[in-house]
């Protein structure tokens, strides 16, 4: 074993390890209190980012419930290295801010498209001018802005673009150069996301762990845990036991009746894979859906950018998800190059013999936590044997090419759906399709299981077609 992948579990376990999660958190308090701080929340929003709308409309809610200082910044450009794709990722997260519109009674649009470059430009010198502001003047008014952005409002923009003053083109931006600086410094690189004591939380997505913190910090107004809506939905920590949108046994039944197709888009380099494998599997055998494998090359195989801020954030962010599923994490030893197409190579024979998904955790374990370097024969072999399958028959397939192709074909089937990274899952149904991309959306295929219940085709058989469109 070479010193790099001796030392890389250990480092990865040391970077990702509640216990040092909580000393640097202890260390910034520290630092605060000695600086006789207040506990500030800097916020980076762009205005053509669906999830900083949504983020916007709860910020007053938060505001309300916790004793914190509020500093907004705009931002208003993709980075091509951590955004490869701008155009795919944006009308994507169009479709989803939607679907999570929904289930967290917020505002947007059904169904919208990217909003007029001329308006874009328009409301981001508007909120600009007003950043400074109290957040009780500032957000109403970004929601406002935001709305008629999103909605396509244009007299509406048109009149508070009279009301209220716009930054000067020319100031707006440097500004605007001056916070992605400020951004890219701070270790990020996207929109909607918040950033407190050393530490950054995605949207409403994450909103809940910075929640849980100053919560424990002791900066609530109000005794009670903080929520997104008046009434929290369920099911928001991950399934636990029989905790299911459907589990009436007639509904189950009727669901199971259809053996409704679900693929799997996934790669052993992907931490959110690994965290979405599990699950993927329960709510495959819970609901009786078709459940198909169809691993891809890690996007730094595929000539994609993984600048180290996306990578950095991605690892210590799916450390935070582990620790609240469950999952063992940590001990990580990078399998990019030889190690995922050794794993590649195996799986085509292993789905054929119908163990993949023993197959797949074994090695997804050991990649993201036992710090097992499947580049060697010998770690590998002691996986495969784990797994219940036989290395000495396994082997030969090391030499075979014929992953390759599979790879290709299940690459041109995640770039047809419209997305390039992963996890991605795509459920077929007799009412529709839904295609979600993350470990954190296993709940809109319940939801898209639920509407089949709902529909009078819910006893036809189901669509099939083709998947790979």
């Amino acid at each position: 074993m070479s010193p790099g992948k001796f030392f890389q579990p250990r480092l990865a376990a040391l970077l990702t390890s509640p216990r040092t999660r909580q000393s640097l958190r202890k260390l910034q308090e520290a630092k605060r209190k000695l600086g006789a701080q207040p506990h500030v929340v800097s916020v980076w929003l762009r205005v053509d980012d669906p999830y900083s709308y949504l983020l916007v409309q709860v910020l007053p809610r938060f505001l309300a419930h916790f004793d914190v200082t509020l500093r907004i910044h705009l931002i208003s450009s993709h980075d091509p290295a951590t955004t490869p794709a701008p155009g795919q990722l944006a009308a994507y997260a169009r479709q989803d801010a939607a679907r999570l519109a929904r289930r967290q009674a917020l505002d947007f649009p059904e169904s919208c498209t990217a909003p007029d470059a001329t308006d874009c430009d328009q409301a981001t010198r508007l909120l600009m001018a007003h950043t400074q502001q109290a957040p009780a003047t500032f957000l109403p008014m970004a929601k406002q802005v935001l709305g008629a952005l999103w909605r396509g409002y244009h007299k509406k923009l048109a009149t508070l673009v009279s009301r209220f003053p716009l930054m000067p083109g020319p100031q707006a931006l440097r500004q605007l150069a001056d916070n992605q600086q400020a951004l890219h410094q701070l270790g990020h690189y996207q929109p909607a996301m918040l950033h407190y004591g050393g530490e950054w939380y995605w949207g409403i997505d994450r909103l809940p762990y910075l929640a849980a913190r100053l919560q424990q910090l002791g900066t609530a107004r109000v005794a009670h845990d903080f929520a997104l809506n008046d009434t929290p939905l369920p099911f928001e920590s991950g399934h636990a036991g029989t905790d299911y949108l459907v589990s009436d046994p007639g509904d189950l039944a009727t669901l199971r009746a259809l053996h409704l197709p679900l693929e799997f888009y996934f790669s052993f380099r992907s931490p959110y894979s690994y965290l979405a494998l599990t699950r993927v599997i329960d709510l495959a055998e819970h609901y009786g859906l078709d459940l198909r494998f169809r691993p891809v090359l890690p996007m730094v195989m595929r000539g994609l950018p993984v600048p180290r801020d996306k990578r950095m954030y991605i690892l210590l962010d799916a450390a935070r998800e582990a620790e609240r599923l469950g999952i063992p994490f940590g001990h990580v030893c990078d399998p990019v190059g030889a190690g995922v197409e050794r794993c590649m190579a195996l799986f085509p024979a292993v789905q054929a013999a119908g163990h993949a998904e023993d197959y797949l955790l074994t090695i997804a374990r050991g990649i993201w936590a036992e710090g097992a370097d499947v580049s060697t024969d010998a770690v590998l072999h002691r996986l495969v044997t784990t797994a219940g399958l036989d290395w000495a028959t396994l082997n030969q397939e090391l030499k075979s090419t014929a992953w390759q192709t599979m790879a290709t074909t299940n690459r041109e089937a995640l770039n047809a759906l419209g997305l390039w990274g992963v996890p991605v899952l795509h459920l077929d149904t007799p009412t529709g399709r839904c295609t979600v991309w993350g470990q954190d959306r296993l709940w809109a295929l319940e939801d898209a299981l639920a509407d089949v219940l709902s529909s009078p085709a819910s006893t036809a058989p189901a669509g099939g077609g083709n998947l790979s469109a």
